[in-house]
């Protein structure tokens, strides 16, 4: 049995999904944990993929928000929604190769518009992606010798494997869309030509430059700035560290620029950046490379208030590098022009009383001897691209001005990803590029329809995995630390036992206890029987007031919530943060006034 609900009622339920909600892309991510719990792989993997052209990659690298939300983490540790995408996708590429269901698909009915899209990062290949299933020609502009923008130039390869990039990038590719690299708009292509060429531009550059630090010795040989560090890592340039490296910063790249060096190729190249991208890349040669012996990375932050992943930072500690957390850097030394150390000071406060960045340092200093200092202290975008007379604003943040649409000031021209909102995890990356793909659709006199058709079907036999309270969060192997060396994937993923007993934790947020009021009796039976007293039994009298309940007894029985007199009504109020849907109110319930019900969804948005 089923039955449609009302759109206040779809408001409600869908807050009660956590993990759903605070995805920018509205994952499914319960629905394929649960699925992984109960072997169906396929499933999962499905349920994951639907929203997410990069699914592979944010199976390893997301920053996950829907773990932060997880109800599951009220009771003791939130469910590992990240680890179990990535067990998904490696368990579907294993069996049946990448993405079988969408290569199935009858191509689109071509349209006589075209797009140019500026950026190959996460941004500009999602909304490619989704404007070649609407049949739309699609260029893709890249700068960089190889398309995936930061994933590729920014994120080691101990991290997110590069033939993990690749697979996912060839797979968009292979929808048509055309992908020019070296090209760098305003020095191989004018924008104006860019214009003229194509009936709507995305522009999706990123941030690709590396704030820099004004203090003296900033210039000194030996000083790097993180984000081009990385990249020139990663394009397997050639940098000389030395033996003791400080890195700058607190953040999650500096983690990377900390790891990264304690791994640096240090006995030179290959002959050309071209070659060192292949997949014939030579992992025992790189292996053999040793890197910086000693890594300190200095933080203003206390180690609580660090912006990096807390897993990150434990990571980077197991690998000999040392955080020192509360110093801010003042100078950095050298001698004949050359660093030979940095000078840092006691950082007692961060943020000043109103929250803005206003560190506070005392008189106590220190120098670090080292050979190089990476700063990776933040990100900016390269707009000089721009010549002024593009008609495109730029906020006083140094990032494009866009509208709701993502629409810039010059027309037909779009704006997405971190060039138009700064810094950014991947996921909103994705979520951006669908964004832009909408609105370059409108743009081009099309339309778009979407509709959510939502039910409950009541689960007259529900109950929940034996033992699902008391098993812990499961732990993601690792390589052991002293096997950390070239370019080895540190986090080698759940296996099997793992990903079943990780996916039987879920607490099933879409399953939910319907209260049929007509039927209850007021017997309180269900408030006893409650094991995590989330239920109670009040006189509404007591709710008057609260805007949640008002409009609900002004319905039900036809006067305002004030104008109740005590004893005149009651009801059962649920603590949802609370419930674990046991289902043992439905069972104790003497007239079925409580039942077990999921809600279930189908969206559909048609493009015309």
């Amino acid at each position: 049995m089923s039955y449609s609900i009302t759109v206040p009622d779809q408001e409600y339920f869908d807050k009660n999904i956590p993990c759903r909600a605070a995805c920018p892309i509205h994952t499914e991510c319960g629905r394929y944990v649960q699925a992984i719990g109960i072997s169906k792989d396929e499933e999962a993997y499905l349920l994951a993929r639907a929203p997410n052209p990069f699914a592979y990659v944010l199976g390893r690298i997301c920053a996950h928000p829907c773990e932060d939300n997880c109800r599951r983490g009220k009771i003791d540790e939130p469910i590992a929604i990240c680890a179990l995408k990535r067990y998904a996708t490696d368990r579907h590429n294993l069996g049946t190769g990448h993405d079988p269901a969408r290569k199935k698909l009858p191509p689109a009915a071509k349209r006589d518009k075209s797009i140019a899209i500026v950026g190959a990062g996460v941004c500009g290949l999602t909304c490619a992606h989704d404007l070649a299933l609407l049949g739309y020609t699609v260029d893709v502009y890249e700068s960089a010798p190889v398309p995936g923008g930061m994933l590729y130039l920014g994120i080691p390869q101990f991290r997110l494997p590069r033939e993990i990039i690749k697979m996912e990038v060839d797979n968009i590719l292979a929808m048509g869309v055309t992908l020019h690299t070296r090209v760098t708009l305003g020095r191989d292509i004018s924008f104006a030509d860019l214009r003229s060429k194509s009936d709507a531009v995305l522009l999706a550059t990123g941030l690709n430059k590396g704030r820099e630090l004004n203090i003296p010795g900033a210039h000194l040989a030996g000083v790097y700035n993180g984000i081009d560090f990385l990249i020139n890592v990663n394009l397997g340039f050639e940098i000389e560290l030395g033996k003791r490296v400080v890195v700058v910063g607190g953040g999650n790249v500096a983690i990377d620029v900390a790891r990264a060096a304690v791994r640096l190729v240090q006995e030179g190249s290959m002959d050309s950046p071209g070659e060192s991208l292949q997949p014939a890349l030579d992992a025992a040669r790189l292996a053999m490379r040793s890197g910086a012996q000693e890594v300190d990375m200095v933080s203003l932050e206390s180690r609580a208030q660090m912006p990096a992943w807390k897993g990150e930072v434990d990571e980077a500690e197991q690998e000999g590098i040392v955080v020192d957390n509360g110093w801010g850097p003042k100078e950095i030394v050298g001698e004949n022009g050359v660093v030979t150390g940095l000078k840092v000071r006691r950082c007692l406060t961060v943020f000043d009383e109103n929250g803005r960045f206003n560190p506070a340092f005392s008189d106590e200093e220190k120098i670090i001897p080292c050979d190089s200092v990476i700063l990776a202290i933040g990100q900016q975008a390269d707009v000089s691209f721009l010549s002024g007379d593009e008609g495109i604003q730029v906020t006083p943040r140094g990032i494009l001005k866009i509208d709701e649409d993502l629409a810039t000031t010059a027309p037909g021209v779009f704006a997405g990803g971190d060039v138009a909102f700064g810094p950014r995890v991947l996921v909103e990356a994705v979520a951006n590029g669908h964004r832009a793909a909408r609105s370059i659709h409108v743009y081009l006199s099309g339309t778009t329809k979407k509709t959510i058709r939502s039910r409950f079907r009541i689960m007259p036999n529900w109950s929940m995995p034996r033992g699902f309270l008391t098993t812990p969060r499961q732990k993601m192997p690792v390589l052991a630390a002293n096997r950390r060396i070239g370019i080895a994937e540190v986090e080698l993923g759940f296996d099997e036992e793992q990903g079943r007993a990780e996916g039987l934790r879920c607490l099933n947020c879409q399953v939910n206890t319907i209260f049929d009021g007509s039927k209850c009796i007021l017997c309180a039976g269900c408030v006893d029987v409650c094991p995590e007293s989330c239920l109670r039994l009040v006189d509404l009298a007591q709710v008057s007031g609260d805007q949640r309940y008002d409009a609900l007894i002004q319905y039900r029985y036809g006067v305002a919530a004030a104008e109740l007199k005590a004893g005149q009504a009651g009801a059962i109020i649920k603590n949802e943060e609370k419930c674990i849907r046991c289902g043992l109110c439905a069972d104790r319930c003497p007239t079925n006034a409580i039942t077990m019900e999921a809600l279930e969804q189908q969206e559909r948005e048609v493009f015309e």
